[in-house]
């Protein structure tokens, strides 16, 4: 190979590697911007988690797994008797109870005589409930919860200060919850996301 084949060669080389080089930055800071971006969103959903806990209220829920983030603080109950609503010894101090009923695949069926209890929990009690799903909401108009007409695509209702705060369908839009969270929600994450959100957004506690 002659002087200037060598030359030549050399010179594409160089340009090849800096070609090279420069993709592997633009992939880098591309990664790095997405990643930020993640981080960002991901703390939207972290800050309402972390106002619902500093309402030190006292958070359960019943039906399905919620699916929610791992960091969000609620316990399991199995039914709605006082010994289950009173929680366990050494609970953490609160100042308002929360029940969310997640029925989001219609596998929690509630009797007329516990959708009355919690009406009463609501009324009397100042609890907040939340009804995630569709399947009970007839037996909740039929205990009194609420009386106006709503959509068949209603998938989401919450009742607040002893019954006088109320809002159909507060989980159904679930473009609340920051995009890049969203598109890795399942279905039956999508609601749960969106009422932790709502939730700090309308103050419902």
């Amino acid at each position: 190979m002659n002087a200037k084949r060598l030359i030549v060669t050399m010179v594409f080389a160089i340009i090849l590697i800096g070609f090279f080089i420069w993709i592997i930055g633009v992939f880098i800071d591309d990664a790095a911007r997405k990643n930020r971006i993640w981080r960002e969103q991901s703390q939207k959903v972290t800050d309402a988690m972390n106002y619902i806990d500093s309402k030190k209220y006292d958070v359960m829920f019943y039906g399905d797994e919620l699916n929610a983030p791992k960091a969000f603080t609620a316990r399991r109950i199995n039914d709605f008797d006082p010994e289950s609503l009173t929680g366990p010894d050494g609970l953490p101090e609160h100042v308002g109870h929360m029940i969310i009923i997640n029925d989001i695949n219609g596998n929690s069926p509630i009797e007329a005589g516990e959708w009355n209890r919690l009406h009463t929990l609501l009324l009397h009690e100042n609890y907040v409930i939340i009804y995630l799903g569709s399947s009970q909401l007839k037996k909740m108009q039929d205990a009194g919860f609420f009386f106006d007409v709503y959509p068949e695509s209603t998938r989401s209702i919450v009742f607040w200060d002893s019954g006088k705060g109320m809002e159909i369908g507060f989980a159904d839009d679930a473009s609340i919850v920051p995009e890049v969270v969203r598109e890795g929600l399942t279905p039956e994450q999508l609601p749960v996301y969106t009422m932790i959100m709502k939730i700090q957004k309308d103050h419902y506690i």
